[in-house]
């Protein structure tokens, strides 16, 4: 079994990445957010935008806000997409179906999927440092009763 990481000297340059992501998911959070959520999940991001700009991303509960921020992005970019159907009746077409689906997201469930890419890597990036350093604080404990 490969490790997809190869010394514990790793998780520093894996938080170093956090804060450029953070700065990123703070701009798209004031840039194409804020305007198009309502009030009070609108708060929580706010909230979360100041912690992120501030480069308080390892303070307890910025996890948190982060799942429940891209929890509120999932569903309002499920309900700004819908399904345009095309209808082909000409004689031309010799296919067992006369219609398909296409897959359209309204313009402000676009704006909301920019930032939900950063929000996500940044999600994903700050989980792993804190499981990594969770890990290796157990193996310490564990070292320690040897």
């Amino acid at each position: 079994m490969e490790l997809p990481f190869t010394s514990g000297t790793e998780v520093t340059p894996m938080a170093a990445a956090c804060y450029p992501l953070a700065r990123a998911a703070a701009t798209g959070i004031e840039q194409d957010v804020l305007d198009l959520i309502s009030p009070k999940p609108k708060r929580m991001a706010q909230e979360l935008a100041v912690l992120l700009q501030r480069g308080a991303i390892f303070e307890k509960g910025v996890l948190a806000k982060l799942h429940d921020l891209v929890g509120v992005l999932d569903a309002e970019i499920i309900e700004g997409t819908y399904v345009e159907t095309h209808y082909d009746h000409s004689l031309e077409n010799v296919s067992d179906t006369q219609d398909w689906g296409e897959e359209r997201v309204t313009p402000e469930a676009d704006r909301l999927t920019n930032a939900l890419g950063v929000l996500v890597e940044l999600y994903v990036t700050l989980s792993a440092v804190h499981d990594l350093l969770r890990a290796e604080k157990a193996l310490q404990g564990l070292r320690a009763a040897a």
